[in-house]
């Protein structure tokens, strides 16, 4: 992505202590990686691991650790800085808000907004939206094509990119960002077998987020069969997720892409799903605790816990089976020996 941008620029918006060593001078002109970036080209570098292509770099700018012993070759200049990933983040977020700028307040005219609904003065509403009845709206952003159901409520500073589905009654907590594709409130999986025969168990709960929680693109949140299922406060959700019916998670959580958490199971504050992990249902999370890549929990966790595995285990546990699975081999040729 192209942005023309000064050096100074920069430096302001980073807004702490930074060493700048070097003699670049000129324009920022692109922000890219280190093996990808080329002359006038900001990059950042923070792990040991990409040692060999800071060293190789064409990049201009590069946010370093302050600590760093490495040094800008001529024509670069570096940014010692305490944290550059996160120094990075402030920089592209000041970028973000130039390259796609918030709309003006007001409601598209292709956005259909029922008579009873009731929307901020505050609020954008974008093409082809369709807003249904009593439903209400704070001073959000809906970008385009997106359906808000029957009574469901929007809460202030919340943006909601194209092609999102909140459902009836649902309600969405203050600066929520709800990226494309992500159906909020959709029927939880309830079937009962009579006679042979699966019947649906109606779902007339609904979904709540708090504050500051962010929904990935494609993931699905169902509502509660009775009540409600609840996102905690600033819990953070990657794309293509599932979280089920009537399931209570905390606060400052992350769920990253492809996990899944089965009905009413609690997750507790700060509690991290790796990729592709899973969680049955009915049980509890303690807070703190890490649930590793590729892993499904079938029993309660007490607060702390670190684990990984199908069934899951504790960690130390874990890699201790994998080191004596891989001297196996060995010890049944020797037992074949004798």
């Amino acid at each position: 992505m192209k942005y023309s941008c000064s050096l100074e620029f920069i430096l302001e918006i980073i807004e702490s202590d930074v060493t700048v060593k070097g003699d670049f001078n000129g324009n920022i002109e692109g922000f890219a990686s280190l093996a990808d970036a080329t002359e006038a080209d900001l990059s950042f570098f923070y792990l040991e691991k990409y040692k060999q292509d800071l060293l190789k770099t064409k990049a201009s700018v590069v946010l370093v650790p302050s600590d760093s012993k490495f040094l800008p070759q001529s024509g670069q200049t570096f940014l010692y800085v305490k944290n550059p990933s996160f120094d990075l983040a402030k920089i592209c977020r000041a970028i973000e808000m130039d390259l796609i700028p918030e709309p003006k307040p007001g409601i598209h005219p292709s956005a259909y907004v029922h008579p009873s609904a009731k929307i901020s003065p505050d609020a954008y509403i974008g093409p082809l939206c369709c807003i249904e009845e009593d439903a209400q709206i704070g001073a959000a952003s809906l970008v385009s094509q997106i359906t808000v159901g029957r009574g469901a409520k929007i809460g202030n500073g919340t943006k909601i990119f194209p092609q999102v589905i909140i459902g009836a009654y649902c309600v969405i907590g203050e600066r929520n960002r709800l990226l494309e594709g992500s159906v909020i409130g959709s029927d939880g999986f309830g079937y009962i077998k009579l006679e042979g025969k699966h019947e649906r168990l109606p779902q007339i709960g609904i979904v709540e987020t708090a504050k500051n929680v962010d929904i990935g693109a494609n993931t699905t949140i169902d509502r509660g069969r009775i009540g409600r299922t609840f996102i905690g406060e600033g819990t953070k959700i990657d794309n293509l997720v599932q979280i089920a019916h009537n399931v209570q998670i905390g606060k400052h959580c992350l769920l990253v892409s492809q996990s899944g958490i089965a009905g009413s199971t609690i997750l507790k504050d700060n509690v991290i799903l790796a990729g592709k992990s899973g969680v049955i249902g009915h049980l509890t999370i303690g807070e703190n605790s890490t649930i590793g890549t590729m892993s499904v929990v079938i029993n309660s966790l007490e607060n702390d816990s670190h684990v990984i595995g199908f069934p899951a285990l504790p960690k130390a546990t874990f890699w201790r089976l994998i080191s004596l699975k891989r001297k196996l081999p060995d010890l049944f040729k020797r037992f074949k020996d004798l």
